[in-house]
């Protein structure tokens, strides 16, 4: 179980938290054939072969894929794929399997946070909050829509979808073109997400700590406001000290370690959530 930090339970408890989800949550999702979401090594691979000809780049975007680099890669792969082929590729891969959200989406769900920002395409989370229905205290906002300040205001919760969403692939962030690109023009967006990490403590779940997006606007905030205050990333044991050591001192996130089940499943991680669940809701009901 995840030894959670009094500070930050209170954090949670007192909405000053921004929960940031990835893709490790959304693998955790089913659809009624029992088939998970693909991950982004899943993504590229299946890409690769349907749209690299050429033997030879095709090996290429391999060796990138077997590397993790996968900006790179996906670079690569999606180099003149048009439109309607790219709207088919992702929509038969997030939409049209029908997934499920699991009860890590539940959990997340009952922790409550004011703000959950989302890299991931599918709308998952949305689904498990009604967000995708007016009226039921939930706004979604993608980096390129306008309003952002306002839903932060408001009395709903908000969730961000930096990394644009299935329902308009044409917006989605895929290669290092694309967070070039987003960042020159959607540059009001990422001013808005800097200052809401500079302010507030942010728990990364289910993430890649290699995403140059985390990675840049953590490095920007820790830089310009250094904090006493971490930022905490939720990770499976077993990562080497030193790096988690650097962690901490380029971006101020503290690692919090969860063993593997028998399984190698991360039904611990999943007790531990319910755990911070249960331990939030006894401090909002004194914090009342």
């Amino acid at each position: 179980m995840i030894n959670w930090p009094a500070s930050l339970v209170e954090e949670i408890a007192s909405k000053r938290a921004i929960l940031f989800i990835g893709s490790g949550i959304s693998s955790s999702a089913t659809n009624a054939d029992g088939i998970r979401p693909p991950s982004w090594k899943q993504l590229l691979e299946d890409a690769n072969r349907e749209f690299v000809t050429e033997e030879s780049d095709r090996e290429f975007v391999t060796t990138l894929i077997a590397k993790d680099l996968f900006l790179d890669a996906a670079e690569v792969v999606f180099d003149g794929v048009n439109t309607p082929e790219r709207r088919r590729f992702f929509q038969a891969r997030f939409a049209t399997p029908r997934f499920i959200a699991s009860e890590f989406h539940q959990t997340i769900q009952q922790i409550n946070a004011k703000i959950v920002v989302t890299t991931n395409y599918d709308q998952l989370y949305e689904e498990q909050c009604g967000a995708l229905i007016a009226g039921h205290g939930y706004s979604v906002r993608k980096y390129h829509d306008m309003n952002i300040l306002n839903d932060i205001r408001s009395k709903d919760n908000l969730i961000i979808k930096a990394h644009g969403c299935v329902n308009n692939t044409d917006h989605l962030i895929l290669t290092r073109s694309d967070y070039f690109k987003i960042r020159r023009e959607h540059s009001q967006f990422y001013n808005v997400l800097d200052s809401l990490v500079t302010v507030n403590t942010v728990v990364f779940l289910g993430c890649s700590m290699s995403d140059p997006d985390i990675q840049l606007i953590l490095e920007n905030t820790n830089i310009a406001a250094n904090s006493d205050h971490p930022h905490y990333a939720v990770i499976p044991t077993g990562r080497h000290a030193a790096l988690r050591r650097a962690m901490e001192n380029a971006y101020n996130i503290k690692a919090l370690e969860y063993e593997f089940d028998e399984a190698g499943g991360h039904s611990i991680l999943l007790s531990s959530l319910k755990d911070l669940k249960a331990r939030i809701d006894d401090l909002r009901y004194v914090l009342i």
